[in-house]
């Protein structure tokens, strides 16, 4: 983690709602090429204060061009999209872990239209099964 992560995640666990637009701040300079410690940084401190005007934004950082979709739904799907390195692969996995994790903090501060339910919906079927279990163990323990 960056001394910014640090930063950011220490104003989630602090609990208080002014933070609250240094955090959107960040998540909304953020892509899918940027580093993935900095998306694991806000989904975290997000889902950590639980504010509901986080929602949008986080949903709208799921929607930028290769934020999601990074479920592996079956075998041959991974193989005719050409995952390199396989399901496993370091890249392929960061990208889903990116997802999911925002995914979670989107939908446990209330979703928007209810695109963390979807994709943590989608997580439960993924063939990796620790993904699949985190996706489904979140969306049993419900919104905060």
């Amino acid at each position: 983690l960056s001394e910014l992560d640090v930063l950011l995640i220490a104003l989630g666990h602090a609990g208080n709602s002014k933070a609250l637009p240094v955090i959107l701040e960040k998540i909304e300079s953020l892509n899918a090429g940027l580093a993935f410690s900095h998306h694991r940084a806000v989904g975290l401190a997000a889902e950590l204060l639980g504010d509901p005007s986080a929602a949008r934004p986080l949903a709208e950082l799921l929607q930028k061009d290769g934020m999601s979709g990074n479920v592996h739904k079956d075998i041959q799907t991974a193989i005719e999209e050409g995952v390199p390195g396989g399901t496993n692969a370091e890249e392929t996995r960061r990208e889903s872990l990116r997802e999911l994790m925002l995914a979670r903090a989107l939908y446990r501060c209330g979703d928007h239209e209810g695109l963390g339910e979807k994709i943590l919906t989608e997580y439960t079927h993924d063939l990796r099964g620790h993904l699949a279990r985190h996706a489904r163990a979140v969306l049993e323990e419900g919104k905060n």
